[in-house]
């Protein structure tokens, strides 16, 4: 039981046909449902298999039809806010996840891990089982894993609750004043590395630019740099600082046209 199987146990009733035969689903299907008063609309698309990312690559496809579902599975997720990425608990993480992941990561969707056939798993550590997939998916360790099972309705229902909490976290405002303040007490803990020119950077004007998913502006001197990791350090301060549950942040990094001195640092 995959995809299909989930949606139909999230749903209540059998709205989409379901195969023992692993990626079935060729066209992507919307269907919406309510749940404490929201309109939730879930897109029930194709998997990636192994064989059609494996054409893809060459560029030669034997199966035109596997092509053509794979392509309107990607443009499916253009229309997405959030993505449940349906895995087998069963069966080894693989190059068809990482792919997948990819497209969420372009396409900036907040996104929840959905662990599936949970039961059938003999020893259920979940502590030991994230650290497994966060290392073969390094770059999303920010989503939530959620652990079910399509075939028993073990926490499938709770699916709702995640979707409707990362929602929130999507359209979460900070305010400048918040943020001028989580600033100083981020450079206070661990101060930039200093760029190729020795100089330490100096960083200010952080603003929130827009919600749905958030996105930020911070602003640093003409001729310095931020390094990669230091991005990193803010990025998981304010998703720890104001819950940003599941959801993707982006900090656009601004060079203004004031040359800072070397300990102007606020």
């Amino acid at each position: 039981m995959g995809k299909s199987s989930l949606v139909n146990k999230l749903l209540g009733e059998d709205r989409i046909i379901v195969s023992h035969i692993p990626h079935t689903t060729r066209e992507p299907q919307d269907i919406t449902v309510t749940y404490e008063n929201f309109s939730i609309t879930f897109i029930d698309t194709a998997g990636l298999s192994r064989q059609g990312q494996k054409a893809a690559r060459r560029e030669k496809f034997k199966n035109t039809l596997e092509k053509l579902s794979i392509d309107k599975s990607l443009r499916a997720l253009d229309k997405a806010d959030i993505a449940l990425l349906v895995i087998d608990s069963l069966e080894p993480i693989g190059n068809q996840e990482q792919k997948i992941v990819d497209a969420i990561l372009a396409r900036n969707l907040s996104l929840i891990i959905i662990a599936n056939k949970w039961d059938g798993v003999k020893n259920r550590d979940t502590k030991k089982f994230s650290n497994y997939i966060y290392s073969h998916l390094p770059f999303i360790t920010w989503a939530p894993i959620h652990y079910c099972s399509a075939l028993t309705g073990e926490k499938v229902n709770k699916i709702f609750d995640l979707i409707l909490k990362i929602n929130e976290a999507r359209n979460i405002e900070v305010s400048d004043n918040a943020l001028s303040y989580f600033l100083k007490q981020a450079l206070k803990k661990h101060r930039p590395p200093k760029g190729k020119f020795a100089k330490t950077p100096h960083l200010y004007n952080f603003k929130q630019t827009r919600t749905d998913p958030p996105v930020f502006s911070l602003q640093i001197g003409a001729k310095e740099t931020l390094q990669t990791s230091y991005v990193k350090y803010i990025t998981n301060g304010l998703r720890a600082k104001f819950k940003f549950f599941g959801t993707p942040i982006s900090i656009w990094i601004e060079k203004s046209k004031k040359v800072h001195g070397q300990n102007d640092i606020e």
